[in-house]
């Protein structure tokens, strides 16, 4: 770590501890999936624990013709499956494990022609958890369904999972559900899908050129992303919806040790509840991270979520120029590292958020009349006691200097939200509005605390109306690279 940084650090570590201990005892709502409503899991069950290889019981998968070594070569013998699917469908004992030996699985099974009441199903927008049971296949490569304590897991290098499907691996109401080493790609929705599920583990897992998510958790509780890599994909490389809200009690949904590049948004939480975000590299999208309360969803408006010594530098990619037929379904801010889009009682400690063009962490407010809510009372329940305390602003983990365009940016509506003991390239951080509340005085009235800045909240709203076949609205300044910072 370089002189500067440990400068800076000794700087901020004072507040850290207190600040985030504060913040990290609250939650609130609850869950919603881009498939069908959701209602959350009722939070009694628990993150899996790993089997060791070899775990009993157990079912070995593997393709023909592979050069195999190591536990791959031992479990060889075992084979008995050389589609993923068809051992899922063969377990017939909870806590089962099913090894994955190296190779390509494409699924061929679950490409067949579905059956007469499956192919009436085809064209609806959204399936009901029963239609997922009775056709599987009609949106999955791989279904898991309704089995408790399923571990799938890739042995070796090399296990690869890739179809002709909207979804390559669905695991519904999977409690307990560990996937393990496996890399999915090429899917036209999703990559990995975890949908009202109580307890699951996505282990190094890598997601790669998905359409829509690369990883995606919609309604689940007890949940761990780790170690996985998340590139090229055409929304979010990482996802979380109506993630569970446990009100203070503890965290719903933890996302650490991951790298997600490449894709629009490097992680994605709308109506991202209680979930932990820690030590992850978010790098070479167009917006790191966001939160939102911008859509109808289980859980609005978001709130108590923690980002804690992430990694969020370079988002500085334009997919919105020369995109053709394959735009981005919606707008971020091309150049940001983190966007919060109306939440509440959020904290950000301790990252280092560097080369960001345009923003460094930018927090606006999102009307409740965006997700449809009519009551007048609620029209202003988003943007409120968020903390963003001790980060690192413009400034590598080695030290040298990288600045973000603004480091904090703000439309200056909401209330008790605070900026403290940040540090930055440019010495003190460059902010706008150039002045920001402290956490011994957090924002409370003020000429914009009702409905925003309107020079600001004019650029959010023309933002909103963008569709892919509207990629231009007028008044919208997101949607290219800015120019680079000087140093």
């Amino acid at each position: 770590m370089g002189r500067f940084v440990r400068r800076l650090l000794v700087a901020v570590v004072s507040a850290l501890s207190t600040a985030v201990l504060t913040s990290s005892v609250l939650a609130s709502p609850a869950a919603a999936s881009a498939y069908r409503p959701v209602a959350p899991p009722a939070g009694t069950y628990h993150v899996p624990a790993y089997r060791p290889a070899p775990a009993t019981p157990r079912l070995v998968v593997c393709k023909p013709g592979e050069n195999l070594t190591g536990v791959a070569q031992q479990l060889a013998g075992e084979c008995a499956y050389h589609d993923i699917q068809a051992a899922v469908d063969a377990v017939r004992q909870r806590g089962t494990t099913i090894y994955v030996l190296p190779g390509t699985y494409q699924e061929r099974p679950s490409l067949a022609t579905p059956s007469k009441p499956c192919s009436a199903l085809a064209g609806q927008a959204t399936l009901s958890y029963e239609q997922q049971r009775a056709c599987p296949h009609l949106r999955n490569l791989i279904s898991v369904s309704g089995l408790g304590d399923l571990q799938i897991e890739g042995v070796g290098a090399g296990v690869v999972v890739e179809g002709d499907k909207p979804i390559g691996i669905r695991a519904d109401r999977a409690d307990g559900f560990y996937l393990r080493n496996i890399t999915v790609k090429g899917f036209a929705e999703d990559g990995v899908a975890v949908v009202e599920t109580d307890g699951f583990v996505l282990d190094r897992v890598a997601a790669l050129n998905d359409r829509e998510h690369g990883i995606a958790a919609y309604g689940t509780d007890h949940g761990v992303i780790a170690d996985c890599e998340a590139a090229g994909n055409g929304d979010a490389g990482i996802a979380t919806a109506s993630a569970s809200d446990q009100r203070g009690n503890r965290l719903s949904v933890e996302i650490r040790g991951c790298r997600s590049h490449g894709n629009l948004v490097g992680y994605s939480g709308t109506a991202g509840d209680s979930v932990y975000v820690h030590d992850n590299e978010f790098s070479g999208n167009a917006t790191g991270a966001v939160l939102d309360s911008s859509v109808q969803a289980v859980g609005m408006p978001q709130n108590h979520a923690m980002f804690v010594a992430n990694r969020v530098f370079g988002n500085n990619a334009d997919p919105y120029r020369d995109c053709g037929t394959k735009c981005p379904a919606r707008a971020v801010p091309v150049g940001t590292g983190m966007l919060l889009a109306g939440g509440d009682e959020n904290t950000y400690a301790s990252n280092f958020v560097y080369d960001n063009w345009r923003y460094g962490i930018a927090q606006h407010w999102i009307p409740a009349s965006r997700r449809g809510e009519t009551d007048p009372a609620k029209q202003r329940d988003t943007s409120h006691g968020n903390r963003y305390v001790g980060n690192l602003m413009g400034v590598t983990p080695s030290g040298g200097r990288a600045p973000n365009g603004v480091d904090f940016w703000w439309d200056e509506q909401g209330d008790g939200n605070c900026w403290q003991n940040n540090a930055s390239s440019w010495g003190r951080p460059r902010s706008d509005p150039a002045v920001l509340p402290d956490c011994d005085h957090p924002s409370a009235g003020g000429p914009y605390a009702q409905q925003g800045n309107p020079a600001k909240t004019s650029v959010v709203t023309a933002c909103a109306t963008y569709t892919p076949r509207r990629r231009d609205p007028k008044g919208c300044t997101w949607l290219t690279t800015p120019p680079r910072p000087a140093a």
